[in-house]
């Protein structure tokens, strides 16, 4: 009789044991291929999303990553480079990723680059990039609202910042800056925009800025990306008592900016040029006694069924308008009513919904992980995490 006196005796006896075996018992896996490389398919299902990691701890390496939120498990699915301060779009017809993006010779010092990178949405393979001249594209923590495409997905509009601010117009499919014209000779393929920033798409062949004096401009592009039209509003904006979010969620057209202290502002973009229309409450007399606000970085987002979603704080104040928030509130547009409450199982950052049916929504949490949520029920559903993305403050549904 053999007597173990200890669970290491026992595991040398097994090893033993096996080693012993002839060589035609023992499983042999197959031999790997390598490279092991997996495509994605063209164009992604309507549930997936693009987190933007600016990368806070080497923001020269920032990324793009591509994940399923609707997925009990291996939600990743690949990731793109995003180089210092960059900007993100994808396409919506083709199958291209496009990345602003500035780097320097000798990594955080020496010539600098500006270029708009050009990805396949299958392999996720650079494709080709774009030089931009001049060393002027904005860089700052990422804005969705820097770098769009227009609404025929023929131009990128690239916001730059000098300080002086402006739009560069790159030619999407001949890949190429557009050219200088008279109207902005001053500046190589931009057009200046005194005291506004930023851009949002408006009707096919245009864009509309916001600016400081609490007003718009909206430009009018032709088929070869040049200024043909343009027309300033008279201002609007309460920037001293209730100023609007530069963020906003598109519906039909139709773009709802939040106000600091909780009105929302439509703005039609549909047209040639945008038509401001009448402002309402996010919140009641009641809620409004206690301070519940808009708050947060990535702060309100749409659906695919016309709603949209605002990040919603209590007893916010002057100054707390970037501290995220404790719901999410959902509203519908048409009857001006809120219709859900969604109280977050972590104080969020930034949000996104899918446009998928059902529709997820993605809540960018104080711990920088992705808490997903049923959209339609409110019901937290599981945590995206495990290094993922270290600061991913924007986020992108597929359209």
């Amino acid at each position: 009789m053999i007597i173990f006196r200890n669970r290491s005796s026992v595991c040398w006896v097994f090893i033993l044991l096996i080693a012993c075996l002839p060589l035609s018992t023992r499983a042999e896996l197959a031999i790997e291929p390598t490279p092991n490389v997996k495509a994605l398919t063209s164009n992604y299902p309507d549930h997936w999303m693009f987190i933007h990691d600016l990368n806070f701890a080497s923001m020269v390496a920032g990324r793009v990553v591509i994940i399923d939120p609707a997925a009990a498990s291996r939600q990743y699915k690949g990731a793109i480079g995003a180089g210092q301060m960059a900007t993100f779009r994808p396409s919506r017809s083709r199958p291209e990723l496009y990345v602003a993006e500035s780097f320097y010779a000798r990594g955080i010092d020496g010539a600098r680059t500006d270029v708009l990178t050009i990805y396949d949405t299958a392999t996720l393979d650079k494709t080709g990039e774009i030089v931009l001249p001049g060393g002027k594209r904005g860089q700052f923590v990422t804005q969705k609202a820097s770098f769009v495409l227009t609404g025929d997905d023929r131009f990128g509009l690239i916001f730059n910042f000098t300080p002086a601010a402006s739009v560069t117009v790159v030619d999407l499919i001949g890949r190429k800056v557009v050219g200088e014209t008279p109207v902005i000779r001053k500046v190589l393929g931009a057009i200046p925009m005194p005291g506004c920033a930023f851009m949002y798409p408006t009707g096919m062949h245009g864009f509309t800025s916001l600016c400081g004096n609490g007003g718009l401009v909206s430009f009018v592009l032709d088929a070869k990306g040049k200024v043909v039209e343009r027309k300033v509003s008279a201002p609007f904006n309460d920037i001293d008592h209730d100023a609007m979010f530069m963020k906003t969620a598109v519906i039909d057209g139709v773009a709802y900016f939040p106000t600091f202290t909780g009105h929302v502002r439509p703005i039609d973009l549909s047209g040639k040029f945008a038509k401001i229309l009448d402002a309402w409450s996010l919140v009641s007399k009641a809620e409004r006694k206690k301070n519940w606000r808009p708050g947060g970085w990535q702060l309100i987002t749409s659906d695919g069924h016309g709603r949209f979603y605002v990040l919603m704080q209590k007893n916010g104040k002057e100054g707390s308008h970037k501290n995220g928030g404790g719901e999410v509130w959902v509203f519908d547009p048409k009857s001006r009513s809120r219709v859900a409450r969604i109280p977050l199982k972590s104080w969020g950052i930034s949000i996104e919904a899918t446009k998928s049916t059902p529709s997820y929504l993605v809540v960018v949490n104080a711990d920088m992980n992705l808490d997903v949520y049923d959209a339609g029920t409110g019901h937290w559903l599981r945590q995206i995490g495990g290094g993922l993305a270290d600061s991913p403050y924007a986020l992108y549904s597929v359209e």
